[in-house]
């Protein structure tokens, strides 16, 4: 659609050069040869002077112009922000109007859509500032669509050739707090304490191929909560606390299946999957679970391991700056080859494809597949459990 309209403008702009040429010859042609031929020869002399003049002018202002960008790398949603744009000119002759057009992805809202015009002199540069809202979560581009330099007649337009590369603004997500996601933190929970318990009971006794586990003793009034093995210690009928760490400690796997939008409606989506996710790993970390975080980016899968809530908040950082463009796999398959036990997939296509790809993934543990609020439920197989994430972040499991 800006294809389209920015077309149409361009068009509009010829048709306005093409009339007014039109109009100034009629009007020297008519002096010239009905009412006054002396000041119809000086109205022909400024038609062709004047423009040439100025045609020259803006041609070479434009080749002499370079412009630079700059804008914070992150900052929060919701947050407002200046995009700096410095234009500098780097010869002795005089600037003539200079036209300014920013263009932002559907990330940003700017204060104002319209272009900038302005003159400058070559003694100092010209700075134009932009402001703009951070709506959505994610990583934006914002690009200078148009810099051009137009004569003081208004009758040619030049582009300038050395405009600033595009500015990539990371918009970091917010961290929600969730509302029925008891049951889902109890199915991963319990696949993780399970299988800790199963490890805990085979390494009793080690060797130098053996892999350790954990060594419990009883609990102490002042010992961490979070290390209180709870399957155990209510088999056992007294609490029971974790001495060490295991070496190969079962680990859930958070996968996030996005990609790159620019429909503002899709953006939302992916935004609410994306804050969804963090939540949820939130409520892990503060059961004591420890998990991972895996996501594309710039085509290859990243891996974030998560043991605190600082490293939950740092996880939404790196988050703000990922494209979500992946190397052709929407599951990253070295997750397999680690001991998760539990796999939780967030995504936004939740389509046959990905349901081929879950089917791998449930025989290493158990699977559970988030997904947006949708027209119509998916029919996703190869998952144990599904559930919907409604943009008021409530989750609702949904029948299989």
């Amino acid at each position: 659609m800006m294809k389209r309209k920015s077309k149409f403008a361009r068009i509009v702009e010829h048709v306005k050069l093409v009339c007014g040429l039109l109009a100034m010859a009629l009007m020297a042609y008519v002096f010239t040869f009905y009412l006054d031929s002396d000041i119809g020869v000086v109205i022909w002399a400024f038609l062709l002077i004047a423009p040439l003049l100025s045609l020259l002018l803006a041609w070479l202002g434009s080749r002499q112009i370079s412009a630079k960008a700059e804008a914070p790398s992150y900052l929060a949603k919701g947050k407002h922000f200046s995009v700096m744009v410095t234009v500098t000119a780097g010869g002795r002759l005089p600037i003539p109007f200079l036209r300014c057009t920013l263009e932002q992805d559907a990330n940003f809202q700017p204060d104002d859509p319209r272009s900038v015009q302005s003159a400058m002199t070559p003694a100092e540069p010209l700075r134009i500032e932009a402001g703009m809202l951070a709506r959505y979560a994610g990583s934006g581009m914002i690009h200078m669509q148009d810099l051009v330099v137009s004569d003081y007649l208004g009758l040619f337009r030049f582009h300038v050739r050395q405009i600033p590369a595009p500015l990539k603004v990371g918009v970091i997500p917010s961290i929600p707090s969730l509302t029925g996601a008891a049951r889902m933190l109890h199915a991963v929970s319990d696949v993780v304490l399970t299988q800790d318990e199963e490890e805990e009971e085979t390494s009793a006794v080690f060797s130098s191929q053996s892999t350790p586990g954990y060594i419990h003793r009883d609990y102490v009034p002042g010992d961490n909560l979070r290390r209180i093995n709870w399957k155990l210690s209510a088999k056992r009928s007294k609490l029971m606390v974790r001495m060490d760490e295991a070496a190969a400690t079962v680990r859930p796997s958070l996968l996030l299946d996005l990609q790159p939008e620019t429909e503002e409606a899709a953006l939302k989506r992916r935004e609410t999957l994306m804050e969804g996710a963090l939540g949820f790993l939130l409520l892990l970390v503060k059961q004591g679970v420890a998990c991972s975080l895996r996501y594309a980016t710039d085509g290859e899968w990243h891996c974030l391991p998560l043991e605190s809530e600082d490293a939950v908040h740092m996880a939404a950082v790196e988050l703000a700056a990922a494209d979500f463009r992946h190397d052709g796999n929407r599951v990253d398959l070295s997750a397999m080859q680690e001991r998760a036990g539990a796999y939780m997939i967030y995504t936004s296509r939740p389509d046959e494809a990905l349901g081929a790809q879950l089917a791998a993934l449930r025989n290493m543990g158990y699977v559970c597949c988030v997904f947006p609020m949708l027209p119509e439920l998916p029919a996703l197989d190869g998952a144990d459990a599904l559930w919907q994430l409604s943009e008021d972040f409530s989750m609702t499991a949904v029948q299989k």
